[in-house]
């Protein structure tokens, strides 16, 4: 059964049909979502404690569709073509920033399937890398990664609780794509790094935002935003970045850097576009394999048509950032 799954997936978005000129403007695209999926049953059946069973259901989608490699988030591509080798750009920041620190203790929190931490820990053999996560499908298959790698473990840890470590055990902590996951107060998170920090360590964070008030912005974008972070699994809905930094300053942390990387994103997210596009083109077949498959790996379709529109530089909703913060020498 599971193969003629993963069979239907594959053909459902591989099929030959071309969407060269298949564009849909916004509200035509909520016009298709909600003639497959119905809008307000996407936003109402928000399940609480979403996150895992979120991952385990998608894991298919992003092995075939996103990263054979393990990556599961954005690639960065800065010339506007979609590269693989974007995926490194988040763990490549993370190295910059071990050489200028000459850091010796690094956590990953939200680590995955180690595809950051793995690359990091072959880079730096003599900088010792811990991961955390929460997902047991993630950890195992991470773990199984860094069996043979020294300088590398991963454990179970949730960044809404109390982590497992002494105050000031590392030097660097980065999150790509995870604290947007928190189901409490952002302090709650930033609080529990900033113990874990040593003076002078950072904590580096790639992650999306909401660029203002969701109120501020257009019913079509609105709506399109609240679709996005439902079908990803973002319970709280993307943070202000203003007001998480704000959070962030409250808590001790000096903000270093702040960059909006959104451009770099398009290329990546044009991808995952066309493959909800043809997802969408026939009917029969989107109806079939909405019925048939794990309903929150389908609804990666619905985030794949509306992200291009939210974090257009210009006219979205939202920003993929680039943050690195700093606990104070003294």
């Amino acid at each position: 059964m599971k193969q003629t799954l993963i069979k239907l997936l594959k053909t459902g978005f591989n099929a030959n049909n071309s969407t060269q000129n298949y564009q849909l403007s916004l509200s035509e695209t909520l016009e298709r979502i909600d003639k497959l999926f119905g809008c307000d049953r996407i936003l109402k059946e928000f399940d609480k404690n979403i996150t895992v069973p979120y991952y385990n259901q998608s894991e298919w989608g992003y092995r075939f569709y996103h990263s054979d490699r393990g990556s599961i988030h954005l690639a960065l591509n800065f010339d506007g073509v979609f590269k693989p080798e974007g995926y490194y750009v988040q763990p490549l920041t993370v190295g910059e920033q071990i050489d200028r620190l000459g850091a010796k203790d690094v956590l990953e929190i939200g680590s995955g399937k180690a595809f950051n931490s793995l690359f990091l820990a072959e880079k730096y053999p003599n900088v010792k890398f811990t991961g955390v996560d929460l997902t047991p499908l993630h950890l195992k298959l991470a773990q199984k990664k860094a069996s043979q790698v020294n300088n590398l473990s991963f454990k179970f840890g949730d960044f809404n609780q109390k982590l497992d470590f002494p105050d000031r055990s590392f030097d660097i902590v980065f999150a790509v794509e995870c604290l947007c996951y928190s189901t409490k107060q952002p302090e709650v998170a930033l609080a529990e790094i900033f113990r874990i920090l040593r003076p002078g360590g950072q904590l580096i964070v790639f992650d999306g935002y909401r660029k203002a008030k969701i109120e501020t912005f257009d019913k079509d974008l609105q709506l399109a935003t609240c679709l996005t972070e439902t079908s990803m699994a973002v319970q709280q809905g993307f943070l202000e970045i203003e007001n998480w930094l704000n959070v962030a300053s409250s808590i001790g942390f000096d903000v270093e850097t702040k960059e909006d990387l959104s451009f770099a994103t398009l290329p990546n997210l044009a991808r995952l576009k066309k493959l909800s596009l043809k997802f969408i083109q026939s009917s029969w077949r989107a109806n079939v394999i909405a019925f048939l498959l794990p309903k929150y790996l389908v609804r990666n379709a619905i985030a794949g048509l509306l992200m291009e529109f939210i974090f257009a530089p210009k006219t979205g909703s939202c920003s993929y950032c680039k943050v690195i913060l700093e606990r104070p020498k003294v």
